[in-house]
């Protein structure tokens, strides 16, 4: 059975900043390759558009989206009233801490019993039940 993979913003974007790190290129030559099964929550993808937008601009944000719709398998999940339940219980514990998006990722894995591969920090000091982690660093610019 292939692992199963939650992909939030930070993979995503950095997979697809001037240099991406070896690691994330090595995750997405597994997804490629179909020895992991990659899913990505729908709403994830607004925020990975905005991110390239604001470091390269629409057109390579359209072009990046185009991409890893064509290049990657990556299932896109969409938000159904179990996920929308469960992610607006998380938002409501750690409101403070974690963005709607991470929320919804973070439901999504733990629905899907799915490690998170993620670059957020505030994850650590959460203890957040049930959810299996993969962290990477994010460049301070996205170009670098």
């Amino acid at each position: 059975m292939r692992t199963r993979i939650v992909l939030d913003t930070g993979p995503i974007t950095l997979y697809f900043s001037k240099k991406p790190p070896i690691d994330i290129e090595n995750l997405m030559h597994s997804a490629q390759q179909g020895e992991i099964e990659a899913e990505v929550a729908s709403p994830t993808l607004v925020e990975v558009f905005n991110q390239i937008c604001i470091s390269k601009g629409k057109e390579k944000a359209l072009q990046s989206q185009d991409s890893l719709a064509t290049t990657i398998p990556v299932a896109v999940i969409q938000l159904d009233q179990d996920l929308i339940a469960r992610a607006g219980a998380l938002k409501c514990q750690y409101r403070k801490q974690l963005s709607y998006i991470d929320c919804i990722a973070i439901s999504l894995a733990q629905r899907d019993k799915a490690i998170f591969h993620t670059t957020e920090k505030e994850l650590d000091p959460l203890h957040i039940p049930h959810l299996k982690v993969k962290k990477y660093a994010f460049a301070k610019k996205l170009g670098e």
